[in-house]
């Protein structure tokens, strides 16, 4: 097997990956402080099955995009949270 046949991730690809691993990540653990669990089980569902459609996109530009729209979600979980505590 050739080098060429492999999967080659260039430097921006793979600081994507990594700020939308962190993003994930970031939700799970806000997901956390809910306190209904019934509702934490939804929201980790509906965030799991997004990021899964999303998994095998390679356009920067439409991935850009999702991470925008996942940090807008994230940035409004969290102050949603706190207009609850």
């Amino acid at each position: 097997m050739s080098w060429k046949s492999k999967n080659v991730v260039t430097f921006s690809q793979f600081l994507l990956r990594s700020k939308t691993l962190k993003l994930y990540r970031d939700i799970l653990r806000t997901i956390k402080r809910i306190p209904n669990k019934e509702h934490q089980g939804e929201l980790k569902k509906m965030v799991r099955e997004d990021f899964e459609q999303n998994r095998q996109q390679t356009d920067e530009e439409i991935i850009k995009f999702h991470l925008t729209r996942g940090r807008t979600f994230h940035e409004e979980l969290i102050t949603a949270l706190s207009l609850v505590n």
